[in-house]
């Protein structure tokens, strides 16, 4: 019989005695929840809208049995398999292959049209190849009211797994779309001030759902598998110290996310036992090849993306006497940077040639300029309007008529601009510039790339150069000091501590934590003169400036 028949033939029951009859069959407890749903077998519709609005992207079936294997070779049993946002179910068929120890699945999905199709699939899986001896429930219900302490509660004592692949979104990216699949608005991070303002409050609703439902099942035993990005096990590790999870066995496993998704994203096998003990740092692997790759997470109080590397150069790893200012952010680069011509004319990306006054017109570097130690060129420019963040305007009107009339006649796009940060700031502000921005002599660097090169810039033009917010800088009035400074960050130690604490797959592989890190003055201490090319003159009086924290 097929699944269509089947499903025709129970109509003339009642729900109870339909329900009944199809348990015994599959395994499904309650396939029909109402009777509306008795009588819309088989009209469920996919909405074409559903990738974006859930963060969904199905798993293949090879890939979740090939999981379910693997688990299955660790020598993990379990007798109860919970798939969250389960789509269509392919980890719960796969379950149902695999595991021979497993006695109930449950499975919860928000999006209907999927849930009965996986039941349409497991009915037809029943019919081929005979009932299995699990019982599967199967809710419709947004993952983040479902109550799974219901379920800890109810199998105290059995082994759980609780796998799956959440959603690979973020709270923000959901909330863009209007979406309702989403948690009860918090500040999930704790994030506090300009953080919380500029996105750190922003969080990957698959940690969120992870993190939950780790909490819930805290007192349980049992192993939590979960297809995720990079970026949930790595902060799911950071947060240890303060989360205290209980889990232990951390690893990721990275996969290949374009093959198996299309998706272009730095992706794993998330796995950690949980109802134990809890442990500090994450294994990485490769998923196919099952080969070590290296391990991340806390060493003493720092948190290391290489313990192995680490170790060797950790003398190194300390606070830098100087503070690292990340560069300009104006959020309107077709009105304020600028190109220049063959005859020195200045136009903006929309083609129009800037006539303005030469005073607010600056250099420019962006992170894809920065390759060399030194830089000397750039045709990039950038238009200059506060020398702080919070100064005022008004000036621009009465001084620079020009620069004026032409952010006046692009008024449209730079008050639009969407970022909070410029709320109440004076009109055509920009962030990011202080007192570094105007220093001659710039140690730069690209929070962007994998590469760790460090560049030294000097005027350009006679004038001091700026980089945009994808940089980060230092600022110095004596070449002396950025030369050697510059030899130092370039230095082999310093590039081993830096590979050791950076994630090549991190939307931003250099952050200003990560550069604040960097102890110039143990460095300083560890170099002979001659190695950064100086006299023991100079290297003095560098190391009593670093000590008595004298630059910028």
């Amino acid at each position: 019989m097929k699944v269509e028949e089947l499903l025709n033939s129970v109509q003339k029951l009642t729900q109870k005695e339909a329900n009944n009859y199809l348990f015994s069959i599959c395994g499904i407890k309650d396939f029909f929840t109402s009777g509306a749903m008795m009588e819309s077998v088989g009209n469920e519709k996919y909405n074409s809208d559903t990738k974006e609005a859930y963060g969904d992207w199905q798993t293949n079936d090879d890939l979740a049995h090939s999981i379910c294997s693997f688990i299955k070779d660790t020598g993990f049993a379990p007798d109860v398999v919970i798939e969250p946002t389960c789509g269509k179910g392919a980890f719960i068929k796969a379950a149902l292959d695999v595991f021979d120890s497993v006695s109930v699945i449950y499975g919860v999905e928000i999006y209907n049209p999927y849930l009965e199709s996986l039941k349409n699939d497991l009915l037809e899986r029943s019919l081929k190849f005979g009932r299995s001896e699990a019982t599967i429930i199967l809710e419709n219900a947004n993952v983040f009211d479902y109550d799974f302490s219901k379920i800890s509660k109810k199998h105290k004592g059995q082994q759980i797994l609780v796998i799956g692949n959440p959603p690979w979104v973020t709270n923000s990216k959901l909330s863009s779309i209007n979406s309702f699949n989403l948690p009860t608005k918090s500040n999930f991070k704790q994030t506090k001030g300009l953080d919380a303002i500029t996105g750190k409050g922003n969080f990957d609703i698959a940690e969120y759902i992870s993190i939950m439902l780790l909490r819930t099942f805290s007192s349980n035993i049992g192993k939590l598998a979960f297809l995720v990005k990079n970026i949930v096990p790595k902060n799911i590790v950071y947060e240890q110290p303060k989360a205290h999870l209980g889990i232990s066995n951390i690893c990721q496993w990275n996969i290949d996310a374009t093959k198996e998704f299309d998706v272009s994203a730095a992706a794993s096998l998330f796995t950690c036992q949980f109802g134990g003990s809890y442990s500090l740092n994450c294994s990485v692997y490769d998923f196919y090849t099952k080969l070590f790759i290296q391990e991340y997470g806390w060493v003493n109080h720092n948190f290391v993306s290489n313990i192995q590397k680490y170790k060797q150069t950790q003398k190194y790893d300390g606070i830098c006497p100087y503070v690292w200012w990340s560069g300009v952010k104006h959020d309107c680069a077709k009105v304020m940077e600028l190109r220049k011509d063959a005859d020195g004319n200045l136009y903006n990306s929309l083609g129009e040639i800037v006539d303005i006054e030469s005073e607010l017109v600056f250099p420019l570097l962006k992170s894809s300029d920065i390759g060399d130690e030194r830089i000397t060129y750039t045709s990039r420019y950038v238009i200059i309007t506060q020398r702080t963040a919070s100064e005022n305007t008004d000036f621009i009107k009465e001084k620079y008529p020009k620069a004026y009339a032409y952010l006046s006649s692009h008024a449209i796009e730079l008050d639009g601009r969407k970022s909070v940060i410029y709320k109440r700031r004076p009109r055509f502000s920009i962030f990011g510039i202080g007192p570094y921005s105007f220093a001659p002599y710039k140690i730069v660097v690209s929070g962007l790339y994998k590469h760790t090169l460090f560049s030294l810039v000097s005027t350009i033009e006679n004038k001091p150069v700026i980089v945009d917010d994808t940089c980060y800088l230092l600022g110095f009035d004596t070449e002396t000091d950025a030369k050697i400074t510059l030899e130092l960050l370039n230095r082999q130690d310093t590039q081993d501590l830096l590979h050791s604490l950076v994630f090549s797959d991190a939307k931003r592989v250099i952050n200003k934590d990560i550069l604040m890190r960097l102890n110039l003055s143990a460095l300083a201490e560890s170099c002979t003169p001659e190695e950064l090319d100086t006299t023991q003159v100079i290297l003095d009086k560098y190391k009593m400036s670093i000590n008595a924290n004298m630059l910028f």
